[in-house]
């Protein structure tokens, strides 16, 4: 199902303060519902064996499979599935015009049982090659054994299109799995993609190219490789395609990789949400943010997102070609327990219209918020709302913010604040208070306290942020929004549905 764009209507930050009862947008406790019922198992038209003691030449039933892969990709037609016995299969996979596409009614099954491992040829770039809609890939080991081959590489016509529930692993070349040539409707999910590796050089988990459409990562495990978990690759620099456009990255376990967990250069209509990432830290080629976010993307979401134990959380900006980052949302994040003393929480390079709404920053060394540094740019039209900064070192501020907004944000009580040329804040480094923070008219209506957090294990907000925020039109419990990332007094089963 395409991923629908994030909408532009600057997230209500007007400034409404919530008191009129008949427009505050309460989450009810939703009514008891009866257990869901297991689906009932998918029925197939036809179902087609492989084994390694099979032959080409049979009928490919359970009694007489086939040896091959490849034999049974040219035979199955809609409906139908091909059971991959456990085995070692030696062979390059090519789902093109040479095999039928599935429907959405009748989709195509390759399903791996007992974990059958694949393994390279030596020749070409890919173990694997899809261009047909309609087909599921699932339960399969793609070992690449050190070769320059990416496991699975998707193009052309894939509307729903699944890879879902596979090992892939240990190759070197640009990506482990990439979409490209106007791949579209692709599902990539609960799969454990890890160690695509060329030392310096870039190998990510997933790469989403210029030209794919409607991409979902979700729900994968996606760990030690020399580049990103994943990367939405601008045309910059090769290209005068268009960029990628429609792609949720959403649950995914993001860490221990080189470089980011997620890398946006230019892409549109993106959505990160509810992924955890943690264990990136600076590299020749990375400062080691959890969140790049940089040359010309537009139309982001960033929400709901679990960041620790990295250099940075979430940067926007910085590498540019064209126009700036804009129409970026960064709501209802946690990041905490930063390292080096750079390690801010959330850094906007340069962009515009952009809006940074209920976060919660803890544990940081460096700065919770810097904006306006001017590194490829002016920061634009920024609007600052209902963050939780529980850090001792607040916010940094250059000199080229035009339009900057900051309101009802909660601070660490002494935290230190800085204008004009960023430092890099030590131990014994003093800043500016609050109250002479405030002063300079950026920032109206917030506060400060020595408990702004009651638990740093679920980062619960203080008295003095709940009920006090401003009403930015997003879901809230009680009687006004909770400032920062978590809500303090919704019912557990209506907490989540606050990031739906």
């Amino acid at each position: 199902m395409p991923t629908p764009p994030p909408r532009n209507d600057n997230d209500d930050v007007s400034g409404h303060d919530g008191d009129d009862e008949d427009d505050t947008p309460v989450v009810q406790q939703p009514p008891p519902v009866p257990a869901p019922q297991a689906p009932e198992p998918p029925a197939y038209t036809r179902e087609w064996y492989v084994s390694p003691s099979g032959n080409d030449s049979a009928n490919g039933s359970r009694e007489k499979p086939l040896r091959t892969i490849s034999k049974a990709l040219t035979r199955v037609g809609p409906g139908e599935i091909i059971r991959v016995q456990k085995g070692t299969y030696a062979e390059k996979l090519i789902i093109d015009a040479s095999a039928k596409a599935g429907t959405a009614e009748a989709p195509i099954t390759l399903l791996g049982e007992g974990l059958p491992k694949l393994v390279p040829t030596h020749s070409g770039w890919f173990m694997a090659h899809v261009q047909r809609p309609h087909w599921r890939i699932e339960g399969f080991e793609f070992d690449v054994r050190g070769q320059r081959q990416v496991a699975v590489t998707f193009s052309g016509n894939t509307t729903g299109t699944v890879l879902a529930g596979n090992e892939l692993h240990h190759g070197a070349f640009g990506s482990g799995i990439s979409t490209d040539a106007g791949a579209n409707g692709i599902t990539i999910e609960n799969n454990h993609i890890h160690h695509f590796a060329r030392g310096n050089d870039d190998s990510h988990g997933v790469v989403i190219a210029p030209t794919s459409v409607d991409i979902t990562v979700r729900g994968n495990d996606i760990h030690d490789n020399s580049g990103d978990s994943v990367q939405c690759l601008g045309p910059e620099g090769f290209s005068n395609n268009a960029p990628a456009r429609g792609v949720l990255i959403e649950d995914n376990d993001m860490y221990d990789n080189r470089e980011n967990a997620v890398d946006l250069k230019t892409c549109h209509d993106v959505v990160v949400r509810g992924n955890r990432m943690y264990g990136f830290g600076k590299s020749t080629s990375s400062r080691g943010e959890a969140v790049v976010v940089h040359y010309s993307a537009r139309n982001v979401v960033i929400e709901d997102n679990d960041i620790s134990d990295s250099s940075l959380g979430i940067a926007v900006g910085g590498n540019r070609v064209g126009a700036p980052p804009t129409n970026i949302s960064i709501r209802r994040n946690r990041i905490h327990d930063l390292k080096t003393p750079e390690g801010s929480g959330i850094r906007i390079e340069n962009g515009s219209d952009v809006r940074v709404l209920h976060n919660t920053v803890v544990g940081t060394d460096g700065f919770a918020f810097v904006v306006g540094h001017g590194t490829g740019g002016p920061s634009t039209n920024i609007a600052v709302r209902n963050n939780l900064f529980a850090t001792r070192n607040a916010v940094s501020m250059g000199l080229s913010a035009p339009g900057l907004s900051m309101t009802s944000n909660l601070y660490l009580a002494d935290a230190a604040f800085n204008t004009g040329i960023f430092v890099a804040p030590q131990s014994g480094w003093v800043g500016s208070t609050l109250a002479h923070w405030l002063s300079n008219g950026v920032e109206l209506d917030s506060d400060e306290s020595g408990e702004p957090l009651v638990d740093l294990d679920t980062l619960m907000p203080g008295e003095r942020a709940v009920d006090r925020g401003m009403d930015l039109g997003l879901p809230y419990c009680g009687a006004a929004p909770d400032i920062g990332a978590v809500e303090s007094d919704c019912p557990e089963a209506t907490a989540a549905a606050l990031m739906e």
